[in-house]
Order: structure tokens, then C-alpha cells, then sequence
């Protein structure tokens, strides 16, 4: 309980969770999720085609103040026409009612749903409002919504998400940089970041480390090259290692990552880089725990749920300082540099190396434990929930 207050029934509909397919996919959304739990009874529900199962299918996971539905469709074949298009959506259709039946079995009708990114699920949020006249609140997290940006949504997405953003109570992007950009597409909402949340049991800080001669950084994304430049990185630590070797870089990816080992060969990196494959959370929190520093030298960003996780650990970032990432990437836990240079971010890998830099690891996870825990986002969703219900 929250004080005396009746919890609420929450239900997160999520257009990316993770799943048969994709295992890590929107893991912060359900860290979100579960952040929510703290304070409200939560089900998430989430809505995927698939190759494996011939008709709609439900699988389902319930704890006390936290449960989860993912549905399964029948993904059709063949070609990409307007018959196999209304196929796919009368699928899906029936995996949300199917889904959505269960929901009020295990907790009845929502107070508020709370939908996490736009694009697709947002039309459900749409239809239980105006059948159901329950609110809902959306968080959003993709890329998609940069607005007049290569990697912008399809026109007919953006003009969808644009509807379903007006009808919104409340929008909660994940850094000011993205409501910027949502602001060009729904200018009147009302606003409020809350930031992507790290569990801070699990990311448990252990107090200052003593460094090692040798500095270990991690990197921990899907590896997509456009979005994340491991070739600018790679080419900055090959240049690097030139000079010296005072340093190993691991590299933890569910992405396709071939083209990155082909760089770190043809580099002759063998020594200084080692790759990993998908991990758990906590697998991730002892590499980080391990590790000296996180390097990013992305294209573009929201807020990388990895900057929180390693902060949390009392770990600097050494980043670009694209998008939300230097509004909380600052002097006392990390180092910025401008997209894409190379010269720049080896200058800055090469002073923290140096030791040109005193982070106090303390000072690091109590900025990250205000902005980024469980506790501590769970109230802000919390506070949003009932300001909307006025509860």
C-alpha cells in the first residue's frame, strides 16, 4: 500500500515486451512496469504475430500486484496486400479481446490504462476509452517520434500516432529531448518526463572500487550500426591501441553483431575486445558492477536504459551527447562528446585512462537512485495515476 490509499488497477498495454521471439525486447518497459507495481496492481499486455502458433494464444504470469499476458497471433503469409493486411488485423483483434477478457477476469475493468510506446497497441488504448471511457497515459520511448529525422516513422504511423497522442490525459516521454520532438504532434498535451528505471535491488551499489591497472569498459546494446556507430567506436579503439594497450573493451549484444567481429579482426582488436551474447538483468549488473566505465557513441538516443544501470552502479559514462543523454550525463559522472568524433572520444577514453578524471562513485548512484529507482519512478507514476483519476 501507498500510504492508506486503495491501490489501483493498472493495465500497461505495451507494443514492445518481451517475448517468444525477441527476449529483450522493451525489458524497460517492463521495468516500468514492475517500478508501477510498488505503489499499483499492474497487468501488462502485449500483442506479437507468430510463426509457431496456428491460432491465437495467450501465455500468462501472475504475482501478487504484478501480472503479465502475451498473446499470440498467427502470422499470415504470402504477399504484402490489402487482403493479408486485414487478415493480420482481425488476428490481432481477437488476440486483444481474448487478452482483454482475461484482464477483467483477474482484476475487472481498469482505472486507467497506460500505454507504453504508441505505435501499435496505441489503438487499444484508443478503443477502451471511447467503449470503456477508461483514460489512459502514454510513455514513449522510440525513435520513431523524432520528427523531420531519417529514422522517423512512416508518414500514415506518425499521422496514427498523432491521433492517439492528442487523446492522451497525459504524455510521459522519457527525456525532455523527446518531448520536444512530440511536442510538433500534439503541441497542447500535458507533459511529464519520467525517466527509463533501474531496479535498484537488483543494480545493488556496493560502495567505491578500487581501479586496476588495466580500465574494462562495457558496451551493451542491439549493435544496430546506424543507431549505435559500433564502427566509430571500434575505429577509435583500434587508433587507440596503436599507442596502448592499457585497456579491454566486452561487448554484450542480441543483435546481429557479425560485421563488429569482421571490424575487431580487421583491426586486430582479438585482445583488447571480447563479445557476449543476450544476458540476464542480473548478468548485466555483475559485467557493469565489474566493469570501469560505459562507453556509447550513438547516432541518436532517448535515454539508454543502460546510462541509468551503470550510474546506479556508481559507474561513469563516456558517451555522445546525443538527444536525452546529456540531461543526465553530467561533469560529476561522465564524459560528452559531440556525434560522431572519433578524435573527440579518443581524447576522452585516453584522459579517463589517464586518470584526469575523479568520479566519486558515491556521489554517481545517489544522483541515479533519486532519478532512476524503482522506488522513486514508481512514485511518479503513481502520482500521475491518481492526478488523472483524481483519486
Amino acid at each position: 500500500m501507498h500510504g492508506k490509499k486503495k491501490r489501483l488497477n493498472i493495465l500497461f498495454l505495451c507494443s514492445w515486451y518481451p517475448n517468444e521471439s525477441k527476449p529483450t525486447l522493451g525489458n524497460f518497459v517492463k521495468k516500468h512496469a514492475e517500478a508501477a507495481s510498488r505503489y499499483n496492481d499492474v497487468i501488462c499486455l502485449s500483442i506479437f504475430a507468430s510463426t509457431t502458433h496456428k491460432k491465437v494464444r495467450l501465455i500468462e504470469r501472475q504475482d501478487e500486484g504484478f501480472s503479465e499476458i502475451v498473446a499470440y497471433y498467427p502470422k499470415r503469409s504470402g504477399k504484402y496486400n490489402p487482403v493479408s493486411i486485414l487478415r493480420n488485423y482481425l488476428s490481432h483483434r481477437t488476440a486483444f479481446k481474448l487478452a482483454y477478457a482475461r484482464v477483467q477476469t483477474i482484476f475487472g475493468q481498469p482505472d486507467l490504462v497506460h500505454l507504453n510506446i504508441t505505435y501499435p497497441l496505441g489503438i487499444w488504448a484508443l478503443y477502451l476509452k471511447r467503449k470503456k471511457k477508461i483514460p489512459y497515459v502514454v510513455t514513449e520511448n522510440s525513435t520513431g517520434l523524432h520528427v523531420g529525422t531519417d529514422h522517423t516513422y512512416p508518414k500514415p504511423v506518425l499521422l496514427l500516432c498523432k491521433y492517439i497522442l492528442k487523446r492522451a490525459e497525459v504524455l510521459l516521454p522519457v527525456s525532455e529531448d523527446l518531448k520536444r520532438f512530440m511536442k510538433l504532434l500534439s503541441p497542447n498535451s500535458k507533459f511529464e518526463i519520467i525517466s527509463n528505471v533501474v531496479d535498484e535491488e537488483v543494480f545493488k551499489f556496493k560502495g567505491q572500487t578500487s581501479e586496476s591497472e588495466i580500465k574494462t569498459f562495457v558496451h551493451i546494446s542491439t549493435a544496430l550500426d546506424a543507431h549505435k556507430n559500433i564502427t566509430g567506436m571500434l575505429s577509435t579503439l583500434a587508433r587507440i591501441a596503436k599507442y596502448r594497450n592499457d585497456f579491454h573493451l566486452k561487448i554484450i549484444s542480441d543483435g546481429k553483431v557479425n560485421y563488429a567481429k569482421e571490424l575487431v579482426t580487421n583491426h586486430q582488436l582479438e585482445k583488447l575486445v571480447t563479445f557476449y551474447s543476450t544476458m540476464s538483468t542480473a548478468e548485466i549488473a555483475q559485467v557493469i558492477e565489474e566493469n570501469s566505465a560505459l562507453l556509447l557513441f550513438s547516432n541518436y538516443e532517448n535515454f539508454p536504459c543502460v546510462i541509468a544501470e551503470s550510474l546506479m552502479l556508481g559507474k561513469p559514462v563516456i558517451s555522445t551527447d546525443v538527444n536525452g543523454i546529456p540531461e543526465h550525463v553530467i561533469a560529476s559522472n561522465g564524459i560528452l562528446v559531440p556525434k560522431g568524433d572519433e578524435k573527440q572520444f579518443e581524447k576522452a577514453i585516453c584522459a579517463y585512462l589517464d586518470n584526469k578524471f575523479n568520479f566519486d562513485s558515491n556521489e554517481i548512484h545517489y544522483y541515479a537512485f533519486n532519478h532512476f529507482s524503482y522506488q522513486e519512478v514508481g512514485k511518479s507514476f503513481d502520482k500521475v495515476y491518481r492526478q488523472v483519476l483524481k483519486s
